[in-house]
């Protein structure tokens, strides 16, 4: 009886060991999956001249139509045709069927195009179709000589253009263009980079129209970017309808359940799911909506901080998510943001992917060398459309100069050369108290310029380590939270409804 009892323990034993080392290597960082070779991470390029070449040789080509689309293997996707039209999902895009239908939508998409009739028709429809969509994600769509693509609700997944002497060409860095068309200059970054007067503590962006390569256009939030012949046009498509206020009660059921869906969905793109965690209430109330869900997933928790600098405020935040994470039941992951080496195989690996900006090398490096590669990593970010970026909003006059002041507030917000560039980005996005449709400009200044500018950007930096994860990229949960009133908003109201769960 001894022996069989030592026997059973053992065999408990051994199956413990085999499932700790398959949770190892499910939970492998990005350079032992990649070993610094994944140049461009989950990149694209599209044009219309099918000799363009791939910046690996494991990248993908297709075609969309009259158009070339080379795609990293990595990078999800999936396409429907017709006789009429084409259709190429790029990344993770959700539906209202959720993880059961997300390898449909591309065929939804089709098929919304092929009720409509003629081509205005179906570009509405288009519109319609893809408001409601969710995730982090490029919609394509070819109809004879016309492509509209549209990005995901934040913009989270970049994409830029560039029309010149070898016709329109898209792609998800700007680099892919400039090699493209054999090189291109950067000198309005450089203006913004090197700008004394610009002071940024969190980090200098680039405002308007501005990209990391000169005359390379991007798509912003809430539009839709047409190509037809070597003609470009941005138009805004949503909001859609005026906006509507709801009682607390209403926005925060449909806020949470709409929060709890995409944690849902973002746990089905993965084996390994992890939220990036901080003391912060944005990514609390994910953790609080979706607490079922991550715990039935075996999620971790991850924490970045640069211990070499432990001053920092995020110090303490470390430990107080450390502490959350605990009281959730979940693993908490530390990550020391520490600074990458000049030398290292990872700073040649970003220079070459992000050779002209570099938004926060730092943090791409630690989640390189720490963070699971094959995981979706949610992030909260975007949380300031739902509660308030700026708590001075009484200037109702929407100006240029205005929107220069809740850029930067250093002197650079009074450089008549930045007013004029922020006056070319609201004329290109249609940016106008009667297209918003009673919807607070200051809102959706922060949503369509900041998170297509500086959040885009971040997220194709963490691309090259993880599967990014943006929670909050679904237009239901953010017209849910602002229907509330700002006074209920900056209260945060709907996460307030997650925390009682609707009962106070």
């Amino acid at each position: 009886m001894l022996h069989a009892l030592r026997a059973g323990r053992s065999r408990e034993h051994r199956r413990a060991l085999q499932a700790l080392e398959r949770r190892e290597r499910q939970l492998r960082p990005g350079y032992k999956v990649w070993g610094y070779k994944n140049v461009f991470a989950k990149g694209f390029l599209v044009t219309r001249d099918g000799t363009a070449v791939p910046p690996r040789e494991s990248w993908q080509r297709s075609t969309l139509g009259p158009w070339h689309v080379l795609v990293d293997p990595e990078l999800e996707h999936s396409a429907a045709s017709s006789p009429s039209a084409a259709v190429l999902v790029l990344g993770q895009a959700f539906d209202d069927g959720g993880p059961r239908t997300r390898a449909q939508v591309a065929e939804r998409i089709l098929r919304a195009v092929a009720r409509a009739d003629g081509v205005d028709a179906g570009t509405a429809a288009l519109d319609e179709a893809i408001s409601w969509l969710s995730g982090r994600y490029v919609v394509l769509v070819a109809r004879a000589d016309r492509l509209d693509v549209y990005t995901d609700p934040l913009a989270a997944r970049s994409v830029y253009w560039h029309a010149g002497s070898r016709g329109p060409a898209l792609a998800s860095h700007t680099e892919l263009l400039a090699r493209h068309v054999g090189g291109l200059s950067n000198e309005r970054l450089r203006w913004i980079v090197e700008n004394r007067d610009y002071r940024s503590p969190a980090g200098r962006w680039l405002p308007g129209l501005i990209t990391p390569h000169d005359e390379v256009g991007q798509v912003y939030a809430n539009g839709r970017l047409t190509v037809q012949g070597d003609v470009v046009t941005h138009e805004r498509f949503f909001p859609r309808e005026d906006r509507a206020e709801l009682s607390i009660a209403e926005a925060g059921e449909r806020f949470r359940d709409e929060l709890r869906a995409q944690v849902r969905n973002w746990i089905s793109v993965a084996p390994v799911t992890v939220l990036s965690l901080t003391a912060g209430r944005d990514s609390r109330a994910v953790l609080e909506a979706g607490l079922v869900d991550l715990q039935r997933a075996n999620a971790l928790t991850m924490t970045y901080h640069p211990f070499h600098v432990a001053s920092k405020s995020t110090y303490q935040d470390f430990h107080a998510a450390a502490r959350l994470s605990a009281a959730a039941g979940l693993p908490h992951l530390g990550i020391d943001v520490a600074a990458m080496q000049p030398t290292s195989q990872m700073a040649s690996l970003y220079r070459e992917t992000f050779p002209t900006w570099q938004r926060y090398a730092n943090l791409a490096n630690a989640l390189y060398l720490h963070s699971p590669a094959r995981a979706s990593t949610i992030f909260g970010v975007g949380g300031a459309i739902i509660t308030g970026m700026w708590k001075d909003t009484t200037d109702r006059n929407l100006t240029p100069q205005l929107l220069a002041r809740k850029y930067t507030d250093s002197e650079f917000a009074n450089d008549p050369d930045l007013h004029r560039e922020l006056e070319q980005w609201m004329a290109f996005t249609d940016f106008s108290a009667e297209r918003l449709r009673g919807y607070d400009f200051y809102d959706f200044f922060h949503w369509e310029h900041r998170m297509t500018k500086w959040a885009g950007s971040g997220y194709s930096e963490y691309d090259l380590a993880t599967i990014p994860a943006p929670v909050l990229s679904s237009r239901r949960l953010l017209v849910a939270a602002l229907s509330l009133p700002k006074e209920q908003r900056v209260d945060a109201a709907v996460y307030r409804y997650i925390a009682t769960d609707g009962e106070a």
